[in-house]
């Protein structure tokens, strides 16, 4: 089988993969970027956009945003509303210049903008149909081998989600379930009950925390109805999802009625949501691992899709470095985990002190109620959502106690 020979091998064509390929167009690299399936795929999500991945959208080339904004299958969401366990409910508006803080939108939709930006690109080429079955490696090269082809590289990044077979021969860990996340999701038309300006809805119930789950508005009067708990959870309590979700949608009084003319498209479908509530090793002798495959996923909201372009931006500027310096050793490439956890350690960290708070029913209740009550305490969570630095002052021990015991 010949060799086809290429600087860089991107494994995995998703949001970190394709972000990556689109910051190194200018770099005068030659690109491979390899997907087992092809585009347009359907991806289980929940279909949310946050004003984050907006934000990363406006980073990558120009064309990008111009096709996004073309988009006519996504619905602009401005807020979201929390329902506590005791059935109040919180809403919150996000402020925002443009009155739009985030996107609902078919991830069959977003993904395929970012795989069409690629082939724009004469030193990208992208390789679909394309299942990885073998890594080798050597002191000088990676070496990968699909069913029908083979690819040598100097350097590789493992952007293939929660089962990355990048991941698996370079960084072979043993998945902890208490940051592994399972989630299901189902579509449905005709759901009714949905804020005007569109909020997502977060339902945070006793027998799912610090899981919830989630009803998303859609364009099409469609919805996007999921839940999502921590794997350690599920197998403890012997948690069946699809039951769980479906006895909420026909009995519990802030949903069943809204479900009453509801149509399920489809069948609910499973997936493995890798948080980011421990660093790990991303990256080694001639590798790096980004997106979902370097588990960077937020904790407490579940959203991976703006720190996946993130993760890919910052793996295209660490390797213009090492071609640069012609360095791809462990020692070199160590700056790249570094990296990663300086822009997003931070955020994960804190959210994943916010999931654990949220295993407390009767914490949820008390703040949804002050919320509602206390202006300046609704203001509080509202910006401390949207402002890290805020986030970290309100989780403080002294200010939560202050909070809630006082």
């Amino acid at each position: 089988m010949k060799i086809q020979n290429f600087d860089i091998l991107i494994i995995g064509a998703g949001p970190a993969g394709s972000a990556c390929a689109l910051m190194l167009a200018d770099s005068g690299l030659n690109i491979a970027v390899i997907d087992k399936v092809a585009f347009p795929r359907e991806k289980i999500c929940g279909d949310g956009l946050s004003k984050d991945v907006i934000n990363q959208i406006n980073l990558l080339p120009p064309e990008i945003k111009i096709s996004f904004d073309n988009i006519v299958k996504k619905l602009p969401s401005s807020g979201v509303r929390f329902y506590s366990p005791d059935n109040n409910c919180l809403e919150i508006p996000f402020d925002n210049n443009d009155n739009v803080s985030g996107y609902v939108c078919k991830r069959r939709y977003f993904d395929e903008i970012l795989v069409n930006g690629l082939k724009k690109y004469s030193n990208i080429k992208l390789f679909e149909n394309c299942e990885v079955i073998e890594v080798r490696t050597d002191n000088e090269s990676v070496t990968i081998n699909t069913k029908s082809e083979s690819f040598s590289t100097k350097m590789i990044v493992g952007a293939d989600g929660i089962n990355s077979v990048v991941s698996k021969h370079f960084s072979p860990t043993i998945k902890n379930k208490k940051h592994l996340c399972l989630g299901l999701r189902g579509y449905f038309e005709n759901v009714t009950g949905f804020h005007k300006e569109n909020f997502i809805e977060l339902h945070f119930y006793k027998d799912i925390l610090p899981g919830y789950l989630w009803i998303f508005p859609m364009a099409g009067n469609m919805a996007n109805v999921g839940i999502g708990m921590l794997a350690s959870d599920v197998s403890k309590k012997k948690v069946n999802l699809k039951n769980i979700l479906e006895k909420y949608i026909h009995t519990h009084p802030n949903i069943s009625p809204r479900f009453e003319n509801a149509i399920q498209i489809g069948k609910f479908e499973a997936m493995g949501i890798p948080l980011g509530a421990k660093k790990m090793k991303i990256s080694g002798d001639r590798f790096l691992l980004a997106g979902d495959a370097a588990s960077l996923v937020d904790p407490f909201t579940g959203e991976g899709i703006g720190n996946a372009i993130r993760s890919g931006r910052v793996a295209a500027d660490h390797i213009k470095f090492c071609f640069k310096m012609n360095r791809f050793d462990e020692a070199f490439n160590v700056t790249y985990d570094k990296e990663i956890y300086r822009r997003m350690w931070n955020e994960l960290k804190l959210s994943s002190t916010l999931q654990k708070l949220f295993n407390y029913p009767g914490l949820i209740n008390y703040a949804v109620r002050k919320a509602n009550r206390n202006e300046h305490f609704k203001k509080l969570v509202v910006d401390s959502m949207q402002n890290i630095d805020i986030k970290k002052k309100f989780l403080r021990p002294y200010l939560l106690y202050k909070t809630f015991l006082h």
